[in-house]
């Protein structure tokens, strides 16, 4: 007796259906592209951050070039945060209608622009001059690629891209720093700047090219283009009712605290290790890497972590804000005690410690906050969270600066800057673990959770 087969088309060629190539379609081709347009921005960002660092970097020969005493310094590291806030703000409330993709190509091209007055004689007035145009062009950076990448993955997928977008700056720097100061000892510091903006002119053809916009929900798969129905159905919620959530408010003050660290780490920990610590200008191009290569680690294993508890149902509560508040309570603490204690490995465990842990806030503050805001009014929360947030870059290094000045000698100066960091780190720690409940403020704000 003849049996019908269960698969005709098998039977017709000889084929076994298990054996057939699968075809792969629209979901596999998104997904690829989500990572593609991952790593373009995580280029991004290490490019924002070398350009941050450079001034560092090179802060000995420019004093001693420029004549500046340790305040002109540190007004000159904050001229970079003086338009930084407002430009974040008012860039990312444009960026919930002005594609992304070109948003970010604008702030590449000029990024790399503000690099080249130095190859003309240079004052101080020029530098800073330069140095307000690049913040005002940097300072909607991490909000926008934020708001691209959220475009490509819905909430429980965002934790590791986003941390891969912080990761960013710490690979950068780690990598760049011992070449950008082998070039400013070699060259100039000069031509430090010059370096980064042929990275620059590099990195925005590439974008152009490749860059695209996605557009996931909350609750769906990444999608190319389209408008997902449950972004149309959310309603839009009063921004200041979203400021004025437990989770915004305990977010912000951690990440604020966490910034005002990052601000010290780029200004000021290079000038700490050779005019304090007594290192070479070789020696400390190698040990202020440590901070930032903590930073990177710190922020991939929070985002795996994060996003491996949360597939296993641990509430974001814990996944995102307790474990964020303890994260900087932990660096608050290392803050605290590394200008105190015995030279050598100890001191820099913690001073590694004190600057790389921290930065695992801006991630999670990212994230929860996304978590609490509809999609369609992300990218001007975001870039009003960042702005706000950043103003500890502009207050950070002039205050230090007048901190060092004031103080009887340099070692004191900069052991009360620190003091005075950790304490606020530990502050922001313990609203973090107490305040930040995005399932319970994203109800409160009528978001619906899967």
């Amino acid at each position: 007796m003849n049996v019908p087969s269960a698969h005709p088309a098998s039977a017709r060629t000889g084929t076994r259906p298990d054996h057939r190539p699968q075809a792969r379609g629209p979901e596999h081709r998104s997904s690829r592209r989500a990572w593609l347009v991952t790593v373009l921005l995580l280029v991004f960002m290490l490019i924002n951050f070398l350009d941050k660092a450079v001034l560092g970097l090179a802060a000995k020969p420019i004093m001693h070039d420029l004549g500046l005493s340790p305040s002109e310094y540190g007004l000159l590291s904050s001229g970079f945060y003086f338009l930084f806030s407002l430009s974040a703000i008012l860039v990312g409330l444009a960026s919930d209608r002005v594609p992304t993709k070109w948003l970010l190509m604008a702030m590449a091209v000029v990024w790399a622009l503000t690099m080249l007055p130095v190859l003309a004689p240079v004052g101080f007035g020029v530098l800073l001059a330069s140095r307000i145009v690049l913040g005002a062009a940097e300072g909607p950076a991490n909000p926008v690629a934020m708001h691209a990448v959220h475009k490509w993955f819905p909430n429980e997928r965002r934790s590791l891209p986003t941390a891969l977008l912080n990761v960013g700056p710490g690979i950068g720097v780690a990598l760049a720093s011992p070449l950008l100061v082998a070039v400013i000892a070699t060259f100039g510091w000069r031509w430090a700047f010059v370096s980064l903006f042929v990275v620059g002119v590099v990195w925005a053809p590439l974008w152009a090219v490749l860059g695209r916009e996605g557009n996931a929900s909350d609750t769906g798969s990444p999608h190319a283009s389209g408008t997902p129905a449950a972004e149309a159905d959310e309603p839009h919620v009063p921004y200041h009712r979203i400021l004025l959530s437990g989770t915004w408010l305990g977010g912000f003050v951690a990440s604020f605290a966490a910034y005002w660290a990052l601000a010290l780490l780029i200004a000021w920990v290079p000038p700490y290790l050779e005019t304090v610590l007594g290192h070479s200008a070789s020696t400390t191009g190698t040990l202020v890497v440590l901070p930032w290569i903590a930073t990177a680690v710190f922020n991939l294993g929070q985002g795996v972590l994060t996003q491996w508890l949360m597939r296993r149902g641990v509430s974001s509560r814990i996944a995102r804000g307790v474990l964020g508040g303890v994260g900087i309570l932990v660096a608050g603490a290392a803050m605290l005690l590394f200008p105190v204690a015995p030279g050598g490995r100890p001191q820099l465990a913690l001073l590694t410690v004190a600057f790389g842990l921290g930065g695992i806030l801006f991630a999670i503050g990212v994230t929860v906050t996304s978590e609490i805001t509809p999609a369609r009014q992300r990218g001007s929360v975001l870039s009003i969270t960042v702005g706000i947030v950043t103003t500890a870059g502009l207050l950070a290094p002039y205050v230090t600066g007048l901190i060092i000045e004031a103080a009887p000698d340099p070692a004191a100066g900069y052991g009360l800057a620190f003091t005075a960091a950790g304490v606020l780190m530990l502050v922001g720690g313990v609203l973090a673990v107490i305040f930040v409940r995005p399932e319970r403020d994203a109800r409160r704000l009528g978001r619906t959770r899967p």
